[in-house]
């Protein structure tokens, strides 16, 4: 057990928390093996079918955040179990001109067997244990001149330069 393996499972997490958040839906399987197993409240099966259930589930959503801390690693050769706290904050796109929107804030821990193989960590099983669920009605009162996030390509992660 190395302090570099418990690095680079902590930045797959990183990445994957990332990537649903910008809807860089490649980069979110990138962090599983092909044959990983999620389950994932209403969804249970293979990564290819957690992509697309999280395609359908994000498409109505503008804002996603998900936080994750307090990781815990236990690394046995080439298996570690894992598991990591994480919070969620998933805003609806805005209905008509309304100008309030649907806020969920999800609280829950990613209970997960990493594996490294050819050299290289990913998750091989998820269990996302959840521990509750809140929607709020919420104002988005930011000002219109300040950058905001885009959930996708566009941004500023992706598009800043040197």
């Amino acid at each position: 057990m190395s302090l570099a393996d418990k690095q680079e499972i902590t930045e797959v997490l990183y990445r994957y928390a990332r990537a649903v958040d910008r809807k860089d839906f490649d980069s979110v399987a990138f962090c599983y093996f092909d044959d990983a197993i999620d389950n994932h409240g209403g969804y249970i099966g293979t990564v290819d079918g957690l992509i697309e259930d999280m395609k359908l589930r994000h498409k109505t959503i503008d804002s996603s955040i998900h936080c994750i801390s307090n990781i815990l690693i236990d690394v046995n050769g080439d298996v570690a179990q894992c598991e990591s706290y994480c919070l969620c904050f998933l805003r609806q796109e805005r209905s008509g001109t309304d100008s309030v929107q649907m806020l969920a804030t999800i609280k829950c821990r990613y209970v997960d067997r990493f594996e490294r193989r050819r050299g290289e960590w990913r998750i091989a099983d998820r269990i996302v244990v959840f521990d509750e669920s809140r929607e709020d009605m919420i104002e988005n009162i930011l000002p219109t001149d300040w950058v905001t996030q885009r959930r996708s390509f566009d941004d500023p992660v992706y598009t800043r330069t040197p």
